[in-house]
């Protein structure tokens, strides 16, 4: 009986394995702000069309892997919107010994928002591992 309940209950969290998702693609790149690597930053893929959307954060050479699903790396292949999001927080002394935080951000705000960014993808069926968003401050 015991085995019979795990047998039943791996079938159907699907062990985890990403059975049923649809198949994803590799996007990988690079994010610049004026040549500089940008660290930390989260991109985010909006699907033009369906509802799989990705997302990554850049590690501190600005490299980023895109991950549609917690179970399997990549995006599902399709058009995209863009947007690249940087947010800083600073924290200093407010009164009584209190520490005031304050959030500020660390890119052009046009880049925040995938309907401002300017920026789109169309990754296809072999995907894509050289993708540069170069941003621009001015």
């Amino acid at each position: 009986m015991f085995v019979y309940a795990v047998f039943c209950v791996s079938l159907i969290s699907g062990c985890n394995s990403g059975a049923g998702l649809p198949p994803t693609v590799p996007a990988e790149g690079i994010v610049t702000l004026d040549g500089a690597p940008v660290a930390d930053a989260t991109i985010t893929f909006i699907a033009d069309v369906g509802t799989y959307n990705a997302s990554a954060v850049t590690d501190k050479t600005g490299k980023f892997a895109m991950k549609a699903f917690e179970e399997k790396s990549g995006a599902v292949a399709g058009s995209y919107k863009v947007s690249i999001n940087k947010t800083i927080v600073e924290s200093r002394e407010g009164r009584q010994g209190e520490s005031d935080v304050n959030l500020k951000q660390g890119l052009p705000m046009k880049y925040s928002n995938f309907l401002t960014s300017g920026i789109t993808i169309k990754l296809a069926e072999a995907g894509d591992k050289n993708i540069k968003y170069e941003l621009k401050s001015k």
